[in-house]
């Protein structure tokens, strides 16, 4: 996924805020990282790494809600 679709998904939760470098939600630090774009047959799909570290409640709360909304569900 691009960079710009899942701080999209950031700036939306209520309760998240942005920070340098990615978004702070309660004691969850989110950093986001745009990575190269690898082809995918005849098209190049976009690449970011994120990473949570915090709060073992914090961090999972917000996890699953990514999860929810680009993973499970399929982006």
């Amino acid at each position: 996924m691009s960079l710009e679709r899942i701080e999209g998904f950031f700036h939306d939760q209520p309760d998240t805020e942005a920070a340098s470098g990615g978004f702070h939600y309660r004691s969850c630090r989110i950093s986001l990282t745009a990575l190269p774009s690898r082809p995918l047959g005849p098209v190049m799909v976009p690449y970011t790494l994120v990473e949570m570290s915090g709060g073992d409640e914090d961090t999972e709360t917000i996890h699953r809600r990514f999860f929810l909304r680009f993973v499970s569900a399929g982006g």
